[in-house]
């Protein structure tokens, strides 16, 4: 009965197959967490921001797409991709981009979207680089980790590789040192399925007067005045709040409610941000826009005071089930002078506004730059810290599981292997005694190595 044994030992490597398979999904880390919302800051190289607006090259730079600058560094926003917190390992992008001018067009380079691939302490920064994805420069520094659902790697230096140094028309050789890479990400769980239950009636849409509610305002003041705050001289920063959102390069004021129609509407916001810095103490709350045959006037409180801040020509569309008036121009108004001590003039630019009012249950908003959660600072008590393991350090059970198992399915092998050899030289051994003697002389293939040395062996 040669062919039974045969059976039972494939029934017996199939279940070792099975048992491992069990038991390295238990082993084995789970999917991945997804990143969303947070941003990235890098100010590429200081001295070649300087050169770009120097006397030699006598360009200039610009962002767009959200990016803002905060202390001469630029920040890309809205984080998504993924997080493995049981390797330490993560995959984003950010959004946004920087663009650099110079030399009459000579140095015309645009830096897009960047992404980080991050693992343990070091990583690599990609950039596509006027729209092609390049592996800029590499990454080391703090081990990536985070707490309350954030994660961060703050100062991670950043060298630039040999496809990165083609990017910059040959002004730095790979090695060189670019500015340092911090990045934050918001890491939540899976989303639920959506409910299938129909939507309630939307508190939004305009009643028969012509009242409406939910409505948002986004405007970034000025882009040099950010920079300004943040910069060398000020020193200082800004804060979102009371309903106000900070999208880096722009603010959201939410809740609006009030009238609107095309060209005449009023509409009352709430939220406030506050800059404060050397020589710099300004808080702007609870906008207004008032506007009649599209002509507005974009209002505020500033220190307890309502005064007249920006003007602009805007009326409402409908579009997508908004009234909408999207990227208009503004300037300062002259009553707005003083607020900022003299360092705009009536008339001068300001930062476009969006405003939008939702008309419909399902009516999307414009997306604002998601900045993500600031990262938690305050390090773990010193039980915490006892309990729990390293940041970048994996459970040992990850490894020592399979390395169990390889060796559990490798002895087992063995333990057939030999079986099967035993059973064939027993199958060969009768098959000799029911035949007539053959020739003794024998020839093996280079296909079909001869067991005549291990039989003389055991004999």
């Amino acid at each position: 009965m040669p062919y039974a044994p045969r059976r039972h030992r494939v029934a017996a490597l199939a279940c070792l197959v099975a048992m491992a398979a069990a038991l390295l999904a238990w082993a084995v880390p789970a999917s991945a967490d997804e990143a969303d919302g947070g941003r990235l800051d890098w100010g590429v190289k200081e001295s070649f921001r300087s050169y770009m607006t120097g006397p030699i090259a006598q360009g200039e730079i610009t962002t767009g797409d959200g990016v803002s600058t905060v202390g001469g560094v630029y920040r890309f926003h809205s984080a998504t991709g993924e997080y493995d917190p049981d390797s330490g390992t993560a995959s984003i992008t950010y959004t946004g981009w920087v663009h650099f001018w110079g030399h009459d067009g000579e140095l015309d380079v645009t830096f897009a979207n960047p992404s980080i691939e991050y693992s343990g302490s070091s990583g690599t920064l990609y950039v596509y680089v006027n729209g092609t994805r390049t592996d800029m420069a590499s990454l080391s520094g703090p081990a990536i980790g985070g707490q309350s659902g954030t994660v961060a790697v703050e100062g991670a230096s950043a060298t630039l590789t040999a496809s990165g140094a083609q990017a910059f028309a040959g002004f730095y050789e790979a090695g060189a040192a670019l500015d340092p890479v911090g990045f934050t990400a918001d890491v939540i769980a899976a989303e639920p399925e959506p409910s299938s239950a129909a939507p309630e009636p939307s508190e939004a849409a305009p009643s028969e007067d012509g009242e409406v509610a939910g409505a948002i305002l986004d405007w970034g003041v000025r882009a040099s005045w950010r920079d300004y705050v943040s910069g060398d001289i000020a020193a200082g920063s800004w804060r979102a709040a009371d309903g106000a959102q900070d999208g880096g390069a722009l603010f959201r004021f939410t809740d609006g409610a009030g009238e609107a129609a095309g060209g005449d509407y009023e509409l009352t916001f709430v939220g406030s941000v506050a800059f404060t810095g050397e020589g710099v103490d300004l808080t702007i709350a609870d906008p207004v826009v008032t506007a009649e045959d599209g002509r507005g006037v974009l209002s505020a409180e500033v220190d307890g005071e309502r005064i007249d801040l920006a003007e602009f020509e805007a009326e409402l569309d409908e579009r997508d089930g908004l009234l909408i008036a999207e990227d208009v121009p503004t300037t300062l108004s002259e009553a707005a002078v003083e607020a900022f001590s003299g360092y705009y003039q009536g008339g001068d630019e300001m930062d476009p506004l969006t405003i939008a009012v939702p008309l419909t249950a399902d009516a999307e908003l414009p997306a604002l730059p998601d900045l993500g959660s600031d990262p938690e600072t305050e390090s773990p008590s010193p039980s915490e810290a006892e309990a729990a393991p390293a940041e970048d350090e994996t459970s040992p059970l990850v490894w020592a599981v399979p390395a169990a198992l390889l060796v559990l399915l490798a002895a087992a092998a063995t333990a057939i292997a030999i079986r099967r050899r035993k059973a064939d030289r027993t199958e060969t051994g009768e098959a000799a005694f029911e035949k007539e003697p053959a020739d003794q002389t024998s020839s093996t293939t280079p296909s079909e190595p001869s067991d005549e040395g291990e039989n003389t062996k055991e004999q």
